[in-house]
């Protein structure tokens, strides 16, 4: 399904964009905007922000009701929503970065036979809670990005801000906390964390497309090398940004 967007309001697709680009905004509320907004089918969406392709479609039929978007970001979270956030919770605070079902239970009074209902393993809900936090980073970055300037070129320079404000904040260890273990895997699909970087790096590109760059690819590498390197960017912050700021001076010069 795709071009669901172009039949919300212009308010609307205004306040879904303003909750995306709040770092502050719940995960529930981030995964509710961003399925609303999203061009992708329901069957893509719905893996990324692991709740699956029927919330997906269901959401975006709401979201097209008179007063549906207003509906969406302030309704409480429902079940799914609820244990992913508990468990994504559960593996930012522990030292082993697991997740047990029974805590989550625990926690959001859940019955422990209904979590594994939805999720077979506690491993199958912890790499869904990786997936989900992966996807609503990329929404958050993206959106803060996109929303810096309306000139192509001026965006550039705020994929290294927006780097900088998010290794600076509050949520940058639990979002390395939530980061996938890369595996591997044939099928870059199967591989979360690979995947993660193939969508930063399509934004990327993009990006560089659109402000005319001599060197779209490199750009696009030079972005996925800062992100999947933020704990070398956290340790040397100040010189890891004013060096990637430099960089995007240099790509902006006329090849």
């Amino acid at each position: 399904m795709t071009g669901d967007i172009d039949v919300l309001r212009a308010e609307e697709r205004a306040r879904l964009a303003a909750a995306l680009a709040d770092w502050g905004t719940p995960d529930y509320l981030a995964v509710r905007a961003l399925t609303a907004l999203s061009a992708d089918g329901d069957h893509r969406v719905g893996r990324l922000t692991a709740m699956g392709r029927q919330f997906a479609a269901d959401l975006r039929r709401r979201a097209r009701e008179p007063g549906g978007v207003a509906g969406l970001l302030d309704d409480a979270p429902c079940l799914r929503e609820r244990i992913l956030e508990a468990a994504s919770t559960q593996i930012v605070h522990a030292d082993t970065r697991t997740v047990t079902v029974g805590t989550v239970s625990r926690e959001t009074g859940i019955p422990r036979r209904t979590v594994y209902n939805l999720y077979a393993s506690s491993e199958e809900l912890a790499q869904a809670c990786r997936r989900r936090n992966h996807t609503v980073w990329r929404a958050h970055f993206e959106q803060r990005v996109l929303s810096a300037s309306a000139a192509p070129r001026e965006r550039l320079p705020a994929v290294f801000a927006t780097v900088d404000e998010w290794v600076g904040s509050a949520r940058f260890r639990g979002d390395e906390a939530l980061r996938a273990p890369a595996t591997f895997a044939d099928e870059l699909r199967d591989d979360d964390l690979r995947e993660h970087l193939a969508e930063i790096e399509r934004f990327a590109t993009a990006l560089a497309f659109a402000a005319k760059l001599g060197a779209p690819a490199v750009f696009a590498a030079f972005v996925v090398t800062c992100v999947a390197g933020a704990i070398g960017w956290l340790d040397r912050r100040g010189s890891a940004r004013d060096a990637a700021l430099a960089c995007a001076q240099r790509f902006m010069l006329p090849p």
